[in-house]
Order: structure tokens, then C-alpha cells, then sequence
């Protein structure tokens, strides 16, 4: 019998290998991440785990597969459109995320009719309706870059209108976890695990109804190997994925899964995501430089907030740099603007973990904000 003393403590497998000697001596070990991914016990205790936690909290039924995908949303969004578009597609497009997705992306499929609608100027989203009998929808819940958000009764009518052979696809990115949406209204859900859930980038989740699981046993079209669907549902119900994937991800979203199950499931952070944002926009209505981009709450997401800066002696960039300033690690990006959002705004997110307690740590921003203003004047 081996001596346990006179044996190595590195590990010598190829894949994942060891990893620095001081990341081992943290919590990381318990995310398994220098093991084998099909390990018995890496498979339990991490994505079952994970999986059970999120079906629980997003009360997705049995009979939809829920897939762990590497690569974070856009990836998703890629393997959503190639795997189960057919000939036909359809969706809105009113911000970065939504356009990339039904836009950019969805150019590139060969043999297409695209009938996606674009919002035109002054709109918050379309006023035009998708086509409802296209083969595939694909709607954005919430816009992360701007902060406008498609109401519930707007999706379920999506959902109640849909042709006999219409596919519903949510990028739900900006909200999973933090908005309580329309209960299984779509054959896809895909988002990635770095917004309300607190994880690194890089691994999306991907559930899939039965609708959407038997339309990949007959692909439209050839599918690149990393984007091929039908081989990750077929993993998952061993809960495993194709390629080698970021199981520190996934250990941290089981993780945040179970402490939202555990603190009033997802009826509790979306009641934490519209505490944090009323703060916000009610501390605005209070000040003479900002208010909120989307003034018509019904279209503002209230997990990702834009300002916009109504004074023109006050420049975001400003703003940004003096909390910058100050050195602390966690204010270091300030609250910068999305690209595609309008110039001299500011983008909060609202997110379940920014203050799992309440609204102190908004209290404390807005009076920082309400100090800088008073200096910058």
C-alpha cells in the first residue's frame, strides 16, 4: 500500500492541468476546475447542481433541456440562428445586442428572408410588429446597452400570436435571474452567466422546449461542429457539454442559483432589481442634471438603468473619471455609458448582488454622484 505522505500532491492530468500553486489555496478548489469535466463527482457536484438550482429558480420543466454553453451570448445567439432558423426569420431590433443578434448575425445565414424590424427614430422599440408565422422570432426581453426593456404583455402576445411552426428565442442576458418573465413563453432562453448571476464571461446557459428539441433532429442547414446543438442537448442530459467548459462558471452559478432559491426564489430579486432602480430614479427626479433615458417605466428594464445627462455644464466623462479617481478596485470602470447609448449618460446596473440587502450601497453611489456634481459645479 502507497504511503500517502511519499506521494505527489501536484496533478498530472492532461486536461484540465494544475493550476498555480496560490489559486489552489482559495475557494477556487471547490469549482473542481483542474479536474476532469466527466468525472462522476464533478458531474454532481457541479453541473447537476447548477442545473437543478437554475431549473428551480427559472421553473423550467422537465421536459426542456437545459445546456451549458461555452463561449458567453454571442456564441448562443450564433448557434440559436444556425441551428434552428429555417427559411424564414423575424424579431426586433432597438438597441446594440438586439441588432447584433437579429441583425449582424442573422445577415449571415444563407437562403434567409429576414423580416426583423428595426425601430426608426423616436422609437423605444418597433412599432411594427414581427412576422408571427416566420420560423423563428427572436426578441431581446432586455436591452443591456440601452436600458429599454419589452413589457410582459408584449411577449406573451409574441407567444399567443406565433405561427404552427414559429420558433419563440429570448437573449434574456440582461435579466435572467432578476426579472420575473412570462412563465415558459419561448422554445429558446439563452443567457450568459455574468449579469444578475455575478459570473465571469464566457459560458452561456441554452434551454431548449420540445418544440425547439425536435426541430434540431431535422437541421435546416450544416452546422459548424462548435455550434451544433443537437450534439450539446444530447450531452446534457448526462450533464455534461461537448467541449471542456469553465466549470468555475458553472459552480458559480449553481451557487448564485441556490442563494436566490434560498432568499425568495425569483420573485425576490426581481422585487430587489425594482428596489434598486426606484432609488435610482427616484433620486433623479430629485437632482437638475439627470434623468432617466427611458422616461416611460413601462419600457425602462429596471436591470440596467441609462441617465442621461440633462445639464450641459456636466459631462459624464467626468463623473466617470472622479470615481475612477478615488482608487477603490470596485469603481475603477466609474458607470460608463454603452457605445450604442446616447452621449454625456451614465449606465447602473441594478443587478440582485450590487446589494442583496436593500438599496444602501445606491445610497451611498447617489450621494457620491450628488458630491461630484456639487464639485464639478
Amino acid at each position: 500500500m502507497l504511503e500517502k505522505k511519499a506521494l505527489p500532491t501536484s496533478t498530472f492530468a492532461c486536461g484540465p492541468g494544475q493550476a498555480l500553486h496560490t489559486l489552489r489555496q482559495t475557494p477556487l478548489c471547490a469549482t473542481h476546475f483542474e479536474r476532469n469535466h466527466r468525472a462522476p463527482d464533478v458531474v454532481r457536484d457541479i453541473y447537476e447542481y447548477a442545473d437543478r438550482e437554475l431549473r428551480r429558480l427559472l421553473k423550467i420543466p422537465p421536459d426542456y433541456s437545459l445546456c451549458f454553453f461555452p463561449g458567453g451570448g454571442n456564441a448562443a445567439m450564433d448557434a440559436v440562428l444556425w441551428n434552428l432558423t429555417t427559411d424564414t426569420l423575424s424579431g426586433l431590433a432597438f438597441g446594440e445586442f438586439s441588432r447584433r443578434w437579429a441583425g449582424t448575425m442573422a445577415e449571415r445565414l444563407p437562403n434567409v428572408k429576414n423580416t426583423v424590424r428595426f425601430t426608426k427614430p423616436g422609437e423605444l422599440i418597433p412599432t411594427e410588429e414581427p412576422d408571427y408565422n416566420a420560423g423563428l422570432i427572436v426578441l431581446t426581453p432586455n436591452e443591456t446597452s440601452t436600458g429599454v426593456q419589452l413589457p410582459n404583455e408584449y411577449l406573451s402576445r409574441v407567444w399567443q400570436k406565433r405561427g404552427k411552426n414559429t420558433l419563440v428565442a429570448w437573449d434574456a442576458t440582461s435579466c435572467a435571474g432578476g426579472r420575473l418573465l412570462p412563465k415558459n413563453e419561448f422554445d429558446i432562453l439563452l443567457f450568459s452567466l455574468q449579469k444578475c448571476f455575478g459570473t465571469m464571461g464566457g459560458t452561456s446557459v441554452l434551454i431548449l422546449s420540445p418544440a425547439a428539441q425536435a426541430r434540431l433532429q431535422k437541421l435546416p442547414r450544416v452546422v459548424p461542429y462548435f455550434l451544433d446543438l443537437t450534439r450539446a442537448v444530447e450531452q446534457a442530459k448526462n450533464f455534461q457539454t461537448v467541449n471542456t467548459p469553465n466549470t468555475t462558471a458553472i459552480w458559480c452559478a449553481g451557487q448564485a442559483a441556490a442563494w436566490m432559491n434560498q432568499n425568495g426564489g425569483l420573485a425576490a430579486m426581481d422585487a430587489l432589481c425594482r428596489a434598486h432602480a426606484k432609488w435610482i430614479t427616484d433620486w433623479a427626479a430629485t437632482t437638475d442634471f439627470c434623468t432617466p433615458l427611458v422616461s416611460d417605466e413601462k419600457y425602462r428594464s429596471y436591470t440596467t438603468l441609462t441617465l442621461q445627462i440633462t445639464d450641459d455644464k456636466i459631462n459624464a466623462d467626468d463623473i466617470n473619471r472622479a470615481l475612477i479617481n478615488t482608487g477603490l478596485e470596485n469603481l475603477k470602470d466609474g458607470l460608463k455609458r454603452h457605445p450604442y447609448a446616447p452621449k454625456n449618460s451614465l449606465r447602473v446596473s441594478c443587478f440582485p448582488f450590487v446589494d442583496t440587502d436593500g438599496v444602501s450601497q445606491y445610497k451611498k453611489l447617489t450621494a457620491a454622484l450628488d458630491e461630484i456634481v456639487r464639485q464639478l459645479h
